[in-house]
């Protein structure tokens, strides 16, 4: 017996029409279309919204000599100073060396992951002390909490010291806060 794929396989035309197909495939590209344009205007308003919150009434406020203000609605205007600190992802090898050698390194966590294989969980158990000898490679990883290292670094600015900024993304600045009623 002979198998042809092509004359045994039914006619699909007869059953789904291609026409139907096509405009569905179009309002798809239309729906995507209109969630890309969407989320770029959600991250244009959410810029002005930081350059509004962070710099604009902060500066108005400022000018003005008030860190907080009740609206007359019952709302209340505040002005908060705030500070972050991160590390550029593209050297944060030197930036977790730059830690260590400021005397920062505690913050440093570093995780040795193992991967094991099912059935081996006694190896896994065993693993703590044996894990070179026993041919596994852990893989290494270390990390810094941003919340850990913006409180170190505000810190570490604090006393006077100079935080490289070609190791470390810092922000110091205000940021309003309006509670509605």
């Amino acid at each position: 017996m002979d198998i042809n794929l092509r004359q045994d396989a039914p006619d699909q035309t007869d059953i789904i029409d291609p026409k139907k197909l096509s405009e569905e495939v179009e309002k798809l590209k239309s729906l995507q279309s209109e969630i890309k344009n969407l989320e770029d205007r959600m991250k244009d308003l959410k810029e002005d919204e930081k350059h509004f919150s962070c710099v604009i009434i902060p500066k108005l406020m400022e000018d003005m000599n008030l860190k907080s203000l009740k609206l007359q609605d019952g709302s209340e205007l505040t002005i908060k100073k705030i500070y972050s600190a991160s590390m550029r992802a593209d050297k944060k090898a030197e930036a977790i060396q730059w830690l260590r050698d400021n005397g920062l390194g505690d913050i440093v966590k570093n995780n040795i992951t193992v991967t094991f294989g099912q059935g081996e969980d006694n190896k896994a158990v065993e693993y703590a002390g044996l894990a070179r000898e026993r041919g596994y490679e852990p893989t290494q990883d270390e990390k810094v909490h941003h919340a850990s290292l913006t409180v170190v670094m505000k810190d570490f600015k604090e006393k006077g010291n100079e935080i490289p900024s070609d190791l470390f993304s810092t922000f110091d600045g205000s940021q309003t806060k309006l509670k509605n009623k």
